[in-house]
């Protein structure tokens, strides 16, 4: 049977680079992401079959909704991101500026595996992948709502592949240390030479490549990439 990949918060960088990557292996793709003309212009660039799901992952309801839709799902990737983002430093941060990355960032990804990973466990297998930005794991006081909002949800994937040891199911973090090519993040980005350009293809290539092996918990990629065509 074709295996599912399910890409949620899908973009034009990472997401689509992804989707691309499995479905070149052999795997079926579903996207979803909040706005349907995006997801329909990714998809006809996959190269493969894919169907389309509009949904913001923040809503709850919304969410479950999408996943049962889908139905069966093997692999996930978490990795919404938002582009309306309020970046706060510590001093003067308030709750609602924390609470909405808090909500995008870790309580949505959260519920995401609540959703998905039973029918993982009743299988045996699959693989749950979650893809975050560098404050993760290097303090940024300029997006300190955002870095307490991943390094949560860093903490929450290292002790979740933990509790699945012996289960089958795999569970893994991509630490983008950089801007990835083509997304929509670039189209925003000051160049500075102190930020990478990534090649959204060689993450993708990570991301097999620890489905593939799955010995890591987590993969920091900052090296800067080639200049290419995505």
């Amino acid at each position: 049977m074709t295996k599912t990949l399910a890409v949620f918060g899908t973009g034009s960088g990472l997401g689509q680079a992804t989707a691309a990557r499995f479905a070149d292996e052999g795997f079926q793709v579903a996207l979803t992401g909040r706005t349907q003309s995006t997801l329909d212009a990714i998809a006809a660039r996959i190269g493969g079959p894919a169907r389309t799901f509009a949904a913001d992952i923040t809503d709850h309801a919304r969410l479950a909704e999408v996943v049962a839709q889908i139905g069966e799902i093997d692999v996930v990737l978490s990795g919404a991101t938002g582009m309306d983002e309020v970046l706060a430093r510590p001093i003067g941060l308030d709750a609602q500026a924390l609470r909405a990355q808090l909500e995008l960032r870790l309580v949505a990804p959260v519920e995401l595996t609540t959703l998905v990973l039973p029918s993982m466990l009743a299988r045996g297998s699959g693989a749950l992948f979650y893809a975050t930005g560098p404050s993760a794991i290097e303090p940024m006081p300029m997006m300190s709502n955002i870095g307490a909002a991943t390094t949560g949800l860093r903490n929450y994937v290292h002790t979740l592949r933990e509790d699945l040891t012996g289960t089958g199911v795999y569970a893994g973090l991509l630490v983008v240390g950089g801007i990835v090519r083509g997304s929509e993040a670039q189209q925003r980005f000051v160049p500075d030479d102190r930020v990478p350009m990534l090649d959204p293809r060689i993450l993708a290539a990570d991301l097999w490549d620890m489905y593939v092996t799955r010995d890591q918990a987590e993969r920091f990629v900052r090296q800067p990439s080639p200049e290419v065509a995505v």
